[in-house]
């Protein structure tokens, strides 16, 4: 479809500059049934969802239909799929490989171009806002004390890595954003949610060219920003269950980049602009779920963690004292928390966050006996549904029995596949392990807090609420890094 620019004073340039409701619908049902897509037009569904990207927009209903269009355009790069069990991961695969084809470096320069555009014309602190208007426990933009939190973490992360790269800001950004759009489940919990799996990621692709045309970039550097988020954080970003993901025919837990890479099915033409998106989608993928295997990148601090959480501190502490050989020697340093244990602090925080976006019932932890909840960490957990015992015990199981959890060993995985796919930035991320054994280390780690912990609420000398306050209050990281030692 052609579609003339505008001249500037006129509304911003889009895709489609009205709505969408004359327009025939171009994807094919099976797809849209597979996102979870109702039938009716995608700029009324855009409307209803997607409100926290809207508002940033001089008109809701414009941009509603321009981030429709966006999305119908990025839906139609997708080959028909067959339902079944895997097939929301054929959708993320088959517009990943797509998109791969078809992109040049080219796009990645108009696309960063548009970033920069959108940088400009919105101020940080609105673009932060439309993230925390979603009023999730984890996914969200910056601490309640101001430090950074999820979103700036990941693009504080993945500039460390891309630190000099001629795409550094284009990947920086994507990284911030990948989070922003998500569609909540009707109980208001952000995670687990599987009938919209691979649409949040790919509506979050449209959104940021929905936010181009309002900062006035013109329809072909909306497209190719479109395009190449839509080829990096859909695969970088849809986490669940992978088919085959560890070359051993049996489904694991990772990203699809992951998944891809791991089994060979990654198609990589042979160009330059398609190994630097590649290379993003696996670093981004890393920096959202192994951060804290990873030296060198942003944490809160020492001082931080002390001044907030004085009892989670003297409990680590302890923990120390009573195993200096093992829990001492990987998280204490001379005295202080090293910086293998400023992560392990970042990770109990994002724990406790995670399993707050869960509902009450979750797989993520044994089943209640009673075939009650088995999250009393949920934001939407009725208190009183389990008896102060049951929810210490809970709480203590989720805590202890978590550590697995964004614990692979990175470098492992990158030399896994390093014969089909290496990339500069890759070797990067491969030099920076924070300890050598981060699964072992981090399962041991949460296990031996946890059963201090347990003890000491036994004992009646802390209050289980309380602690979990303060491993909620010490996250957020800190920009300046020589400060986290």
């Amino acid at each position: 479809m052609n579609v003339k620019n505008v001249v500037a004073g006129s509304p911003p340039v889009g895709v489609f500059p009205r709505t969408t409701s004359d327009l025939p619908v171009r994807t094919s049902c099976s797809i849209r049934n597979v996102l979870g897509i109702p039938s009716r037009q995608l700029d009324e569904f855009c409307s209803e969802h997607f409100g926290n990207i809207l508002t940033l927009c001089a008109s809701d209903r414009q941009a509603s239909a321009i981030m429709a269009g966006h999305l119908e355009n990025l839906l139609e790069q997708v080959r028909e799929v067959t339902p079944d069990q895997c097939d929301k991961h054929k959708i993320v695969s088959s517009l990943t490989n797509n998109l791969l084809a078809s992109l040049t470096h080219i796009d990645l320069e108009q696309a960063q171009r548009a970033i920069e555009k959108i940088q400009s014309h919105f101020d940080q602190s609105a673009l932060d806002g439309a993230l925390n208007a979603l009023r999730l426990s984890y996914h969200k933009a910056t601490h309640s004390s101001g430090r950074m939190a999820h979103a700036q973490e990941m693009q504080s992360d993945v500039l460390h890595f891309f630190q000099g790269h001629s795409f550094e800001r284009l990947a920086g950004f994507l990284a911030y954003f990948h989070d922003h759009v998500q569609i909540l489940q009707e109980d208001g919990t952000g995670i687990g949610n599987q009938l919209h799996w691979g649409l949040n990621e790919i509506a979050t692709a449209a959104a940021l060219g929905t936010l181009a045309g309002e900062a006035r970039v013109d329809v072909t550097g909306q497209e190719s920003l479109c395009r190449v988020a839509a080829a990096v954080i859909p695969s970088g970003t849809a986490f669940d269950f992978m088919p085959n993901i560890g070359r051993d025919g049996k489904p694991g837990l990772g990203t699809v980049i992951e998944g891809l890479l791991r089994s060979g099915a990654l198609s990589i033409p042979d160009n330059a602009a398609c190994e630097d998106m590649v290379a993003m989608a696996y670093t981004l993928a890393i920096c959202d779920t192994q951060r804290n295997n990873l030296s060198g990148l942003a944490r809160p601090t020492n001082k931080i963690v002390y001044t907030v959480a004085p009892a989670v501190y003297r409990l680590l502490m302890e923990c120390a004292q009573e195993d200096p050989l093992k829990f001492g020697t990987l998280f204490f340093d001379n005295g202080r928390l090293s910086e293998a244990g400023l992560a392990l602090c970042s990770k109990l925080t994002t724990t406790v966050e995670v399993f707050e976006e869960f509902a009450p019932y979750t797989d993520a932890t044994a089943k209640n006996e009673k075939g009650g909840p088995n999250n009393p960490l949920s934001v939407i957990y009725t208190e009183g549904t389990l008896t102060a015992h049951e929810k210490q015990r809970a709480v203590l199981e989720l805590l202890g029995g978590n550590g697995f959890f964004g614990s692979a060993n990175v470098a492992e995985d990158i030399e896994g596949f390093s014969k089909t796919f290496h990339h500069s930035v890759l070797e990067k991320i491969r030099g920076r392990s924070i300890m050598p054994d981060p699964r072992g280390s981090y399962i041991y780690g949460y296990a031996k807090l946890s059963e201090k912990l347990g003890a000491e609420c036994h004992a009646g000398r802390v209050n289980l609420d309380a602690v979990l306050g303060e491993i909620k209050a010490m996250g957020g990281s800190v920009l300046d890094r020589e400060k986290n030692h």
